[in-house]
């Protein structure tokens, strides 16, 4: 777990942008393997404002899915 997050800090750029464009804080956790409890924190420490559902929908834009922050993950590989 401890290496997860190591990773995410990391690549902190990607996962922000990520979720900017969309992606919900649990599927990042679930994509890079980290606990929610725990990534909501950095989040804060960060300064990054979190969002709800419909905060998220606006994000992405009408009609387009969530993205998958599987996507970023790959990008950066």
């Amino acid at each position: 777990m401890k290496a997860a997050r190591v990773e995410l800090l990391i690549h902190r750029d990607d996962v922000l942008r990520a979720y900017r464009d969309g992606a919900s804080l649990l599927n990042l956790c679930r994509t890079w393997q980290v606990d929610p409890r725990w990534l909501t924190t950095q989040f804060d420490a960060w300064g990054e404002p979190r969002r709800d559902r419909s905060a998220a929908a606006i994000a992405r834009g009408p009609g387009i899915p969530p993205r998958s922050a599987r996507s970023a993950r790959s990008a950066r590989s």
